[in-house]
């Protein structure tokens, strides 16, 4: 599995990131996307891209759309209630999601080998969030910061070293 070059804006800003972390955020994502029977075409869209994108079916580069999604006020402001939904269903989930209910997703490329620590989740979580608020001006030529990769770090979005503030 490659790495995704995350990114927003002009000149590009973001971070690097496994391309099964992501898949697997990705998904879980796409399930806390507010119901878009009431919320109408654009929650549909943005939910059927992040699911499409956790398929496993993107080596290298996975379309996660989230520049597409946070380009008007109403997409920024469903990505990041979809973001909070997940941080608190992550905050009250067990320290590994098993590889047994995993393999359930439908995350086609591979089957998951291990358990996958949630503060793994939850890094993305708060480095989305803090792309999403400017706080992360890394770009693609860049990779001080991967998260979900690597040993673990607090967990929230301030603490992450190595990341360049404005």
């Amino acid at each position: 599995m490659g790495t995704t070059f995350v990114g927003i804006g002009q000149p590009r800003r973001g971070f690097w990131i496994s391309g099964s972390i992501l898949e697997l955020w990705l998904r879980f994502l796409a399930l806390h996307v507010e119901d878009p029977v009431e919320s109408g075409f654009l929650a549909t869209k943005v939910r059927d891209q992040w699911l499409l994108a956790s398929r496993g079916f993107f080596i290298g580069s996975v379309p996660e759309g989230l520049e597409e999604a946070v380009s008007t006020p109403e997409g920024e402001a469903l990505v990041r209630a979809s973001i909070h939904s997940l941080l608190e269903a992550l905050s009250a989930a067990p320290g590994c999601l098993s590889k047994d209910v995993l393999n359930l997703m439908g995350i086609t490329n591979g089957k998951f080998t291990a358990d996958i620590e949630t503060w793994r989740l939850v890094e993305v979580g708060h480095a989305c969030l803090a792309l999403l608020d400017g706080q992360i001006t890394t770009g693609p030529s860049e990779a001080l910061f991967m998260p979900g990769c690597g040993p673990q770090r607090h967990a929230e979005p301030d603490s992450a070293p190595d990341r360049r503030v404005p």
